[in-house]
């Protein structure tokens, strides 16, 4: 019996059937090696996907820029006007400090151009809000006339005399239309740029 046994063994291992039994191991082994691979790549897309959303979260948007002016000294000018005058303090809103810097620089041209632009107007043409705010354009242009930075200024629409014939104002029209577009396109493109905004602290005509 002990030899059939002995027998019975030695042909089981001449037939394989013991290395079977460790290739199924080794088997067992890279599959689990595999599992546990494929769950820390899960895992780690888990993590930068549940990371990314809060990262993109946490991104705060940039802050304005901080608004920079230049006081002038107060203007007082005779206006067309005879007889009137007009006392305004000002300060000029510019882009950065290099801006501002420029400014200083040219300021004597720069307050020449404003006076020259207050002076030619008359008490009726700025007392509205409207003619104010046409004011403050021809001073912004002024201002970057004197830094070197220029732009056509947007024309008036000037009033037609009663019994004007209807072409006649449709023409004009037209034409006051297609120069206010040239003039709007040549303002947008130096936005952002020299002096930016005009704005008044102080409006007095007497």
């Amino acid at each position: 019996m002990a030899k059939a046994a002995a027998k019975a063994k030695t042909a089981e291992s001449e037939d394989g059937s013991a290395p079977k039994k460790g290739k199924g191991k080794l088997f067992l082994i890279i599959g689990l090696v595999l599992l546990l691979a494929g769950g820390g790549g899960g895992a780690w897309f888990f993590l930068q996907g549940k990371k990314d959303p809060e990262g993109a979260a946490e991104e705060k948007p940039k802050p304005k820029a901080v608004a920079i002016f230049e006081k002038l000294e107060p203007f007082v000018v005779n206006l067309a006007d005879r007889g009137r005058y007009l006392q305004v303090a000002m300060e000029l809103k510019v882009a950065d400090p290099k801006i501002g810097d420029q400014v200083k620089k040219v300021l004597p041209e720069i307050r020449n151009g404003i006076l020259l632009v207050l002076s030619g107007k008359r008490a009726e043409e700025v007392s509205s809000a409207e003619g104010k705010q046409r004011l403050q354009l021809e001073i912004r242009h002024a201002a970057n006339k004197a830094l070197g930075i220029d732009f056509e200024l947007p024309p008036l629409m000037k009033a037609f005399p009663e019994g004007t014939e209807q072409s006649v104002i449709d023409q004009a029209k037209a034409e006051f239309d297609k120069v206010s577009e040239a003039a709007r396109a040549t303002l947008a493109k130096v936005d952002g740029q020299g002096v930016t905004g005009v704005l008044f602290t102080s409006f007095v005509i007497q």
